[in-house]
């Protein structure tokens, strides 16, 4: 234990050693002009209100409007957000250092309470497995936060990167924060503050918040244009009538690609997506998905190299059964996924599914009939119906149960699902102990409710790992117990792509949010 103490102590000592290097913008250091007055953006994710439960504005709350006590920048690496510092000698005991001058938008202070008001607050309104690591929070006074976790937890920041900072002052008396969608419950401490949402017109105005500590962002207001479909907003893009396109963790269809490329004004960032664009996840609390053979089945009846070419346009890439996507930390290679009728066929067979009517579609092996169900949002019928034909080739009899956004995450938040089509994001990768545990962990989001023993060990001890070393001899097992038991299969890998307008330069994708980075915010000019 003295050696992972001494670990601990190093990092904290690494850490302070970074952060007294780091270049932090003042105000007085920029001109009192603006590098750019107003910059436009696209994007097919709609807002539907202004509130902290909102998936969407969420994204806009934690870039533009508030700040969580650390981010990451472009590397991948954390670095102060609200924390100015921080240190632990356990992982378990984590003291943050907080900036003296952070004000919220209405000039109230920013203070310790508040980062502990949001921490207890939010999971009790709003739910959250992230946060039941917690054991308490203290503010002994406003510039020190101390969180005491219940057990050793050397992958808690990345935690601390979603955290949906409030102003105690205003939501101390809001009883639903669901329902909250006055102007002040988009007040925050970042670099820009809320001014309008018209939601018939798809629009949401931000403009730079002069009393930011850190000083004047690079660009004065940032309007966010929502757009039905992707074709209307190329168009606009082409127009010029948009200076860039965002999607959280995802980018525009490759087939647009060519457009970008044939036009001299346009430009694009192709970002490594450490996520898996599309995967099938399967509950391993109902039969027959808790047989591996099952799993093992399915994953050979799809034919990956279709996907790639229908989703991809070939851009993507042939997925291995590790789940992790090439690229990310600690990648291992494993059995790469492979279309496989006969051997899926096979595989059934050995779990008793025959065909005993003779109507080319297999019974369960008691004989009784079955219809394995997927579960999908509107904006994944595609690949479902494509997922059905390859099930019913193997003489499954899939169907298909297409629901809106809150009612597809009502059925999976209660495990009423038998599979579902869903994505993962790079923050989302990185959740719990890292490499897809947190949606894979039945104590966590657990989708495909895994919860033997073998996987819980390999979980806490990567939480407990605290050397490079150790934490990649885990990652590598981890990726190997996947690929053995399958709880969910990656449909394909990609790389996404962010286009912009070339009349602006200095856009920076960071791997949480993408080119809503900080250093974009604070860097771009024109070309």
């Amino acid at each position: 234990m003295e050696a992972k103490k001494d670990s601990i102590s190093n990092l904290s000592l690494i850490f302070c050693l970074l952060l007294s290097g780091l270049p932090m913008v003042q105000g007085e250091e920029r001109s009192d002009n603006y590098a750019i007055e107003k910059l436009v953006i696209g994007t097919t994710n709609q807002v539907e209100d202004i509130n902290v439960n909102d998936n969407t504005f969420t994204t806009y709350l934690e870039t533009l409007l508030t700040k969580s006590l650390i981010r990451v920048d472009q590397s991948g690496n954390f670095v102060p957000a609200l924390a100015e510092s921080w240190e632990t000698d356990d992982a378990e005991v984590w003291t943050f250092h907080l900036a003296k001058d952070a004000t919220w938008h209405d000039g109230v202070p920013v203070t310790a309470e508040d980062i502990k008001f949001s921490l207890e607050y939010l999971p009790e309104k709003l739910g959250g497995s992230n946060w039941n690591i917690i054991e308490s929070v203290q503010a002994p006074d406003n510039q020190t936060l101390v969180i005491d976790l219940d057990s050793p937890d050397g992958n808690f920041l990345t935690n601390l990167l979603m955290l949906r900072t409030l102003p105690k002052h205003i939501f101390e008396n809001v009883a639903d924060p669901k329902k909250f969608n006055e102007p002040k419950s988009a007040i925050g401490c970042g670099p820009y503050k809320f001014m309008d949402f018209d939601k018939a017109a798809g629009l949401l105005r931000f403009q730079a918040y002069d009393g930011y500590y850190e000083g004047r962002p690079a660009v004065k207001e940032i309007d966010i244009r929502m757009f039905k479909n992707e074709d209307a907003m190329m168009m606009a893009l082409l127009k010029g009538e948009i200076d860039a396109i965002y999607i959280y963790s995802g980018g525009i269809s490759y087939y647009n690609v060519p457009q970008i490329i044939e036009s001299e004004e346009l430009g694009y960032i192709l970002i490594e997506n450490t996520g898996v664009p599309a995967a099938l996840w399967m509950n391993q609390d109902k039969e027959p998905y808790d047989d591996v053979r099952f799993r093992e089945a399915l994953s050979y009846a799809i034919d990956y190299e279709e996907l790639v070419t229908l989703f991809t346009a070939g851009y993507g890439r042939t997925p291995t059964a590790g789940f992790i996507p090439d690229g990310s930390l600690n990648y291992v290679e494993t059995r790469e996924l492979s279309f496989n009728s006969t051997q899926a066929m096979n595989l059934l067979n050995e779990t008793g599914m025959v065909d005993v009517d003779g109507d080319g579609l297999r019974e369960l092996a008691d004989g009784n009939k079955f219809q394995p169900q997927i579960l999908v949002k509107s904006d994944s019928v595609r690949t479902a119906e494509i997922l059905k034909k390859y099930m019913n080739s193997v003489g499954l009899d899939a169907q298909i149960k297409v629901t809106d956004g809150s009612g597809f995450w009502e059925i999976v938040d209660a495990k009423g699902h038998e599979m579902f089509i869903s994505r993962t994001t790079p923050w989302g990768m990185m959740m719990e102990a890292g490499y897809a545990t947190g949606y894979m962990d039945t104590r966590s989001n657990g989708w495909p409710m895994v919860d033997d023993q073998e996987f819980i060990e390999l979980v806490d001890s990567l939480l407990a790992s605290f050397s490079d070393e150790e934490t990649a001899r885990l990652a590598r097992s981890v990726q190997e117990y996947y690929a053995r038991e399958l709880p969910a299969i990656a449909l394909y890998w990609n790389d996404y792509v962010q286009p912009y307008n070339k009349k602006y330069q200095g856009y920076v994708a960071d791997p949480i949010h993408g080119i809503l980075s900080y250093e974009t915010l604070f860097g771009l000019h024109p070309a």
